[in-house]
């Protein structure tokens, strides 16, 4: 199997967002500057009729200086803690890749417009299989699209953190950027990986939305989903895995 994140890209985009923050702190320092200028140095006077646009100007330039170097600096930030692979998705992967031949490709940290960001997608002539990935020990319930984790007094309790609600709109994004750019009947599976066994992490399942496997059943749990048949020509399976990788 082959175990590959499009890192390369992501750098690219995080000097791009750098490049752009000092492009926008520039042009708000510029702003200041100008600011303050026009109040060291009166450039109207007030019995003039234009003093007053004057002023408002000058007092405007102040407020949107410090908005956009702010807004520099926030960019900047995002840019440099962009994160160009996970650990998660990697460490699944070197396991998968020893049980999956190299017809399979697994994508690592896709981030897209679009698409948004999934943590790994297992693509091969099954399908795309989009995954949602996590170390979380405890006792978890799933019903539907419905999380319970059970506290310790054994009082059970619904999850903020919803791997199924955020699978199924990841889902439904990639469908929809597949068809824009000619895929229209590429199947799209999903699927939630514990990558802590037994008893670290308990699950219970009723119904679930999408399957919820421990990453040591992955194979068999996803046995009548995913792998239960080949339904995509080697053409199409190209096309799914370099529109995901690019």
């Amino acid at each position: 199997m082959q175990n590959v994140a499009s890192t390369r890209r992501l750098n690219r985009r995080s000097r791009d967002a750098l490049l752009a923050a000092a492009v926008l702190f520039l042009l708000g320092a510029a702003l200041l500057v100008a600011g303050i200028g026009l109040h060291v140095v009166n450039l109207a006077v007030p019995s003039n009729s234009a003093f007053a646009l004057y002023d408002l100007t000058r007092k405007s330039l102040l407020p949107l200086g410090g908005l956009l170097c702010f807004a520099a600096m926030l960019l900047a930030l995002r840019a440099v803690s962009w994160r160009t692979d996970n650990a998660l998705a990697w460490e699944l992967g070197e396991r998968l890749a020893a049980q999956l031949g190299q017809q399979f490709v697994f994508i690592r940290n896709i981030s897209q417009r679009g698409i948004g960001y999934v943590d790994a997608a297992l693509v091969s002539r099954h399908g795309v299989l989009l995954l949602r990935i996590t170390r979380r020990r405890g006792d978890y319930y799933n019903a539907g699209g419905r999380w319970l984790r059970r506290e310790r007094g054994g009082k059970w309790r619904t999850l903020r953190w919803n791997p199924t609600r955020e699978l199924l709109a990841s889902a439904l994004r990639t469908k929809s950027t597949m068809q824009e750019r000619g895929l229209d009947d590429l199947p799209i599976f999903a699927a939630v990986v514990f990558l802590r066994d037994e008893p670290e992490a308990r699950i219970r399942s009723q119904a679930p939305a999408v399957p919820v496997v421990h990453a040591s059943a992955f194979l068999a749990g996803l046995r009548d989903s995913y792998f239960a048949a080949q339904r995509l020509d080697a053409r199409a399976t190209q096309q799914a895995v370099n529109l995901l990788y690019q």
